[in-house]
């Protein structure tokens, strides 16, 4: 079986994550890098050490190689919807980062795309795996707390201006969805709906 071929679709922060969790997934390799910002994927190979792969302006080009089999869009949240959709078109598998998108009718853009063209979807949560929270969930699976009625979470990070302010997208509600809520405590979402 061959390696599957993975296109990063934004070369900013939250690349790099992902390609280090896909060092540890055997068969998998980085096949091409997507961004519009010039030097971007080569700053990503050069931090990250991976080898020199084929790079983009635009998904359009990158889908059309047949040696990507998966794109994980790692763009700004509100901006998942075209680069996924675009995949999904292509039959690549998609994969997006936390949240889907910002507003319900792009998140349904994403998975009819998905849904029509038989393409596999997913979305990041990783919090999920964080060993606390696997063995809260399997508590709460064996039935150890007994028949829960309410669940409370609290999100104690804090986020300085200059972190909304770094690259103009957090925090804004055309890309971010409407800040905190969708950035960081989608999390705490998450994991009460899990």
């Amino acid at each position: 079986m061959k390696d599957l071929g993975i296109c990063l679709v934004g070369c900013g922060m939250i690349a790099r994550f992902h390609i280090r969790a896909l060092a540890d997934v055997p068969g998998t390799r980085i096949a091409a890098l997507v961004d519009t910002v010039a030097g971007a994927p080569e700053r990503l190979i050069e931090q990250a050490k991976i080898e020199p792969v084929p790079i983009y302006a635009d998904v359009t080009a990158a889908v059309k190689q047949k040696d990507v089999d998966i794109v994980i869009v790692c763009t700004p949240s509100g901006a998942h919807m075209e680069p996924a959709v675009t995949a999904a078109n292509a039959g690549k598998h998609v994969v997006v980062e936390k949240p889907l998108e910002v507003t319900v009718e792009r998140c349904d853009a994403v998975i009819n795309a998905c849904d029509k063209n038989g393409t596999k979807l997913c979305t990041i949560f990783p919090s999920r795996f964080a060993d606390s929270n696997l063995a809260l969930k399997s508590a709460v699976d064996a039935g150890r707390f007994g028949r829960l009625t309410l669940g409370e979470t609290t999100c104690k990070w804090w986020r300085s201006q200059e972190y909304y302010d770094k690259g103009g997208w957090r925090g804004t509600w055309k890309l971010d969805g409407g800040g905190a809520l969708m950035n960081q405590a989608i999390h705490n979402v998450d994991l009460l709906c899990g």
